[in-house]
């Protein structure tokens, strides 16, 4: 693959950026806007503990004259939302989820040369899992400051997501390869590969996802602004 071809590729990447799908439902990953997941659908809660609340047909009795369009008698009922029965493994499944540390900030990412930007950039992989995690977002606005995308948008729906009262399960990282990719002389840009294991997300709503376990991708683009590495682009892709 030429250089020109890898630029363009690597420009549109970049320009998937992280997030964004709705809430923990009905989305596959949050934390993995670029490439889909495989996850199945899975009932959170039993089948009785749902709401059930049959709604009224309205009935047609007749035509309106001169429109030929019908009429209705009835109110049609509301239809109750299902909701989520906090049982007690998911009780403990939230607590855990909650409780889950920060990552370790590495050491590295006060130091201006390669092997501190590619600390940084895993650091950001994980702190992108972690915030819908722990709804806990202090970390990564740190390390993304700012008013970009990448900065503001994932902090905004993790935050979005819990005071829902959905979340996700801790995710473990482990990562297979990590480094600066030389094709781009003008710009600090760290490819890191990783596998992320299979973990749940809960939604409000009363239904969960299992996500299969990824080997996944990132890019990341960083400046070094005299103390410290900050990420100013990233997406994370499916292999």
């Amino acid at each position: 693959m030429g250089a020109s071809t890898n630029k363009r590729y690597l420009q549109a990447a970049l320009a998937l950026t992280l997030l964004a799908c709705s809430g923990l439902s009905g989305c596959s990953g949050n934390q993995e806007q670029s490439g889909s997941n495989s996850g199945s659908s899975k009932a959170a809660v039993s089948a009785g503990a749902r709401a059930k609340t049959p709604s009224a047909t309205a009935k047609a009795s007749g035509k309106a004259k001169g429109t030929g369009a019908p009429t209705t008698t009835g109110t049609p009922s509301a239809t109750a939302s299902p909701t989520l029965i906090m049982t007690p493994e998911l009780e403990a499944s939230k607590k855990r989820a909650l409780a889950t540390p920060p990552p370790p900030k590495p050491e590295l990412i006060t130091v201006n040369s390669d092997d501190g930007a590619i600390a940084t950039a895993k650091y950001w992989v994980q702190l992108n899992y972690y915030i819908y995690v722990s709804g806990r977002t202090n970390e990564y606005k740190e390390l993304c400051p700012g008013n970009t995308y990448i900065a503001t948008k994932p902090v905004e729906k993790a935050q979005e997501i819990h005071n829902k009262g959905s979340w996700s399960s801790p995710v473990t990282i482990t990562f297979t390869n990590a480094f600066r990719r030389s094709d781009y002389k003008d710009a600090i840009l760290v490819q890191v590969n990783f596998d992320r294991e299979a973990f749940t997300q809960y939604s409000e709503d009363g239904n969960s996802e299992y996500i299969d376990k990824q080997s996944r991708w990132s890019i990341v683009r960083l400046e070094y602004n005299g103390s410290q590495w900050t990420v100013i682009e990233a997406s994370n892709h499916e292999k």
